[in-house]
């Protein structure tokens, strides 16, 4: 029998905008993700443009996304950019020490990359690197592909077939240098970070927004020793030249990626709805020496980090991705959404057959999974404001196995409750956009949806949803998990009720009266 479930949407008290970037993705050279994901080479027998797998590049246009990170990821710190331009047969073959050994050819390089950009519509966001790179390596990265006038660098871009520069805005400053970046303390990173923004430019009108490498997860301390030795140089506060500063965050494995039983469900989805706290704790640290919020928080790594599947390589990364999957990015983005006002970029990890993709390839063959329809479905987010959202649903779970885990994702090290709905909002021009999120894996409910200061008549509803809470696409079966078909249904005034189906996300759009 259904339960009801009570939220309120009050579309007078405003949050924040939506950043476009909160909808952000991240494409690292880590197993099959750029090649053969992405690039398939210029003599390949699939379908491509210039090597660029064209059934890929169909399949992201319509997500608009707003901004891509690249080359890593660990890779970033080992990755020297000149390996990667000029003529494809001149540069060298490298290795991938973080993953596996694996040949890297740098036939996807700057120039591909940009090109790639381009034709899905995202903005690029470089991370550079500062754990085996020097200084005058990513200063002249930048020049390369940012100055419009006349030197050696701009000459070789043009040389190498890009008259106009790429006016590339992001540059992180090194990755994980916690970990695979280096293994530095805060303190370390902070005075690497400050040598090498100090010779990254702006050129020719474009600004650089530099990106810090922030804490994983819950280090709490990572942040504070980070902000405390920028904030307390011997001469001068080095803040300003921060423009952002960007933790990583995944949910570690419940089971498998489509082998979990009902309570790991709630085990991830539980660790997924607790980096609010992740949100919130950090942003509060940086509030100490950033009151005024001029450097973003940003989240460039997150996502489900499941096991790999059966017959593919450890170090590939591969896994599956089911409509449980697609609940834990939907809970994501609703949290980014409701912390509008703290949270700038996010980065789901990753693109094409790596970590929680949006798409799967296999040869000739492309496929769209779960996560790929929960973008789809909150594109109107975009650019809205963020307007407040709150749950009134009963608590299912405090994390299962992993209660402990969860808990320390607040820095009060407060217990976090997963609630049976889940979700946010955000208007523009008049129209009302809520998403939900129907936590349980086997309940159905009845969502009251209650407008506080405002009235519906019309609204439409779009929902995905599976018969089962394993379900997903496969090559054979690609279709099994997708959008519904939108459905009209009549508000009264205030008040909407709603059949939300188990382990389902649901949007509903409607002008305010």
């Amino acid at each position: 029998m259904e339960t009801v479930q009570r939220v309120v949407v009050l579309p007078q008290e405003p949050i924040g905008q939506v950043s476009p970037y909160l909808h952000g993705h991240f494409a690292e050279h880590l197993g099959d993700l750029i090649y053969p994901g992405i690039y398939v080479g210029e003599q390949a027998d699939i379908p491509h443009t210039n090597g660029l797998r064209n059934a890929v590049i169909e399949a992201l246009r319509p997500l608009q996304i707003p901004v891509l990170r690249w080359p890593g990821g660990c890779f970033a710190d080992g990755y020297h950019w000149r390996d990667g331009i000029g003529p494809r047969e001149r540069r060298p073959l490298r290795l991938n020490p973080n993953w596996g050994m694996a040949e890297e050819p740098n036939s996807f390089g700057t120039h591909e990359f940009i090109a790639f950009c381009r034709a899905i519509g995202a903005e690029p966001y470089f991370a550079g690197n500062l754990g085996s790179g020097t200084p005058a390596e990513l200063r002249d990265w930048v020049e390369y592909c940012n100055f419009a006038g006349r030197s050696a660098l701009a000459d070789e871009r043009r040389a190498n077939g890009a008259e106009e520069p790429f006016h590339v805005r992001f540059w992180g400053i090194g990755n994980e240098n916690w970990g695979c970046g280096g293994n530095m303390s805060p303190e370390e990173y902070a005075g690497l970070y400050s040598r090498f923004r100090t010779f990254v430019h702006n050129y020719s009108g474009t600004r650089v927004e530099a990106i810090a490498c922030g804490p994983n997860g819950n280090d709490w301390q990572w942040t504070r020793r980070f902000f405390e030795h920028m904030a307390r140089h011997h001469t001068h506060c080095r803040l300003n030249s921060l423009q952002g500063f960007a933790a990583h965050y995944y949910c570690g494995s419940a089971g498998t990626a489509t082998d979990y039983t009902e309570s790991q469900w709630l085990e991830l989805l539980t660790k997924a709805a607790a980096i609010e706290g992740i949100i919130t704790g950090h942003r509060r640290i940086m509030d100490e020496y950033d009151p005024k919020r001029a450097c973003k928080l940003i989240v460039d790594e997150w996502g489900t980090w499941h096991p790999v599947e059966p017959g593919k390589p450890e170090s590939g990364l591969y896994q599956q991705n089911t409509i449980r999957d697609a609940c834990v990015a939907a809970l994501t983005l609703d949290t980014f959404h409701n912390h509008a006002d703290k949270v700038f970029m996010a980065n789901l990890a990753q693109l094409v057959n790596v970590l929680q993709a949006l798409l799967l390839v296999e040869g000739d063959r492309c496929i769209q999974t779960p996560t790929y329809h929960v973008f789809r479905l909150y594109q109107p987010h975009q650019g809205a404001q963020a307007v407040r959202f709150l749950s009134q649903a009963e608590v299912i779970s405090h994390g299962e196995a992993s209660e402990e885990q969860c808990r320390s994702c607040s820095v009060d090290r407060q217990p976090f409750a997963l609630q049976a709905v889940h979700g946010s909002a955000s208007m523009r021009n008049g129209t009302l956009c809520v998403t939900v999120v129907n936590t349980h894996p086997t309940q159905p409910v009845e969502l009251d949806l209650e407008l506080y200061q405002g009235k519906l008549t019309e609204v439409e509803k779009v929902t995905l949803a599976a018969q089962d809470m394993h379900a997903h696409n496969t090559f054979a079966h690609p279709n099994t998990v997708q959008l519904a078909p939108p459905q009209t249904l009549k508000a009264r005034d205030q008040r909407l009720r709603v059949q939300l189906p188990a382990g389902s996300i649901t949007r509903l759009m409607g002008q305010l009266g």
